[in-house]
């Protein structure tokens, strides 16, 4: 209990005393709060449009002829939940990236399976017999009371705008938010597009005359929107600006003087830090040291310097994912030395449990 009263105080010291840098990294989660609001609405319309029974029971939709309507499947779901596990796994690694891998593998055969089943049993309009190869289109125009929304690129946007987030959760940073944004822009243009649809249903039922709108234009403005999120992420990203990521200012000095320590690892009797067999700092919510030495196959000291306001901790791992080290929550500004147990020579991976993001490598020799 103490423990989780403790995660609570941790957790509202960023909003107490905040971190603009923090705050910044939540906003795709405010973002989000507005577009989950809108989904539980347009679910709770389309659940209450329209009559659902005539008279005393229910009565079953019935497709015109020709039509061939799939029954409910549980498929769609199931693929986001693999699609789930995978980014998942992106984000954690080691084994629960094959383990994302898998489970959408599995629903994604799943899903094939179910539509070639779906596809063998199609009735064929003589009869109630399989149709065996290609269905026929039917002639003319679409049936009475059939309505076949138009051809979108939403779905192309939306496959652009995740793969645009999936970098970012590998990269981090800038290109995570951005990734983000381009998700955000595309779900509500087809939001928008789903709305000007219903509404256009709910006009046909009144005149009887539906507009399909013919061919959409190409979505060239939400094309250049995503190429100038994906422009300023890699600007963002690779450091070509000042501080744009994460790294310290170089502090003041003489004309064409290297600042301090500049391409030297750091010292370990860095002054004012304890005396530790390595030192790793946490600034700007990154390490400042990403890559540490230590003696492997024996006990060793990290003193954690973290000049952040918000709380970060330190995590090792082996490449296998298998925890080896993880040191107390520190808020900062504060300075704890940790006592690691001795670890095998090797290459292994140091993070922030609270900032999956902030990774680096320990080196065991």
């Amino acid at each position: 209990m103490e423990d989780l009263w403790n995660g609570l105080i941790d957790a509202s010291q960023q909003f107490v005393i905040p971190d603009w840098d923090a705050l910044i990294a939540l906003l795709p989660v405010f973002l989000a709060i507005p577009v989950v609001l809108y989904l539980a609405w347009l679910v709770i319309r389309f659940a209450n449009a329209g009559p659902t029974r005539r008279g005393k029971r229910r009565i079953p939709p019935t497709a015109p002829a020709g039509i061939h309507m799939p029954g409910p499947s549980f498929a769609p779901v199931l693929g986001a939940i693999g699609a789930f596990f995978l980014v998942f796994g992106v984000i954690a690694g080691g084994l629960w990236l094959l383990i994302g891998g898998v489970i959408l593998a599995i629903t994604l055969l799943y899903w094939g399976r179910e539509s070639l089943r779906e596809y063998d049993h199609i009735p064929s309009r003589d009869g109630q017999t399989a149709v065996v190869g290609m269905l026929q289109a039917p002639a003319g125009t679409v049936p009475e009371g059939v309505h076949l929304p138009p051809p979108s690129f939403r779905p192309i946007l939306i496959a652009i705008s995740f793969t645009m987030l999936v970098a970012g959760l590998i990269v981090g940073g800038w290109a995570l938010f951005l990734g983000f944004i381009a998700l955000v822009i595309t779900l509500l243009g087809w939001l928008w597009d789903a709305r000007k649809e219903y509404q256009a249903v709910e006009a046909a039922d009144r005149t009887g005359h539906l507009d399909m709108g013919g061919s959409p234009a190409w979505p060239k403005a939400t094309f250049a929107a995503l190429a100038l999120l994906v422009a300023v992420a890699v600007v963002f990203s690779s450091g070509i600006l000042p501080n744009s990521a994460g790294e310290a200012a170089i502090p003041s000095g003489a004309p064409g003087e290297e600042p301090p320590g500049a391409g030297a690892a750091p010292s370990v009797d860095a002054p004012g830090l304890p005396e530790a067999d390595a030192v790793v700092t946490a600034k700007d919510i990154n390490w400042v040291e990403t890559a540490v030495t230590v003696p492997g196959g024996a006990a060793f000291t990290i003193a954690f310097d973290n000049q952040d306001t918000v709380p970060h901790d330190i995590v090792i791992k082996d490449a296998g994912g298998a925890t080896l080290f993880q040191g107390e929550v520190v808020t900062g500004p504060d300075v704890v030395v940790y006592d690691v147990p001795a670890i095998p020579a090797g290459s292994y991976t140091f993070f922030c449990s609270i900032h999956p993001n902030m990774t680096g490598t320990v080196t065991a020799q």
